[in-house]
């Protein structure tokens, strides 16, 4: 195996998310004073947001690449900040499940 055949993939993927990491590392500088493990979650939550998304503007309006990413960069600094209310949301929804299934399995009288 020649060591082409791994490097070509890997930039094609890296040059493919570069502009999502770009736009996230930007959206970082104006929180200041984050934890690590935050900016790193929401780095990867605004990336991949704006990476899908930027295929979705396209696959539906057919606009460029360029104006693509703009509207995908807009989204994903959406994204980037409903991050910790999701995961808050989602700790409260799971804290409940199971006494909502209990309630539903056996009744709320038991």
């Amino acid at each position: 195996m020649d060591l082409r055949h791994i490097l070509e993939p890997a930039l094609s993927a890296l040059g493919a998310l570069a502009p999502s990491l770009i736009g996230s590392a930007v959206a970082q500088a104006w929180k200041p004073g984050l934890p690590w493990r935050q900016r790193i979650l929401q780095w990867v939550v605004g990336s991949t947001v704006s990476y899908y998304a930027t295929i979705g503007v396209i696959q539906l309006t057919g606009w460029n690449e360029f104006v693509a990413q703009s509207i995908a960069f807009a989204i994903a600094l959406l994204a980037f900040d409903a991050t910790p209310r999701v995961i808050a949301a989602a700790g409260d929804v799971l804290a409940d499940l199971p006494a909502r299934l209990i309630d539903r399995l056996f009744g709320k009288g038991r």
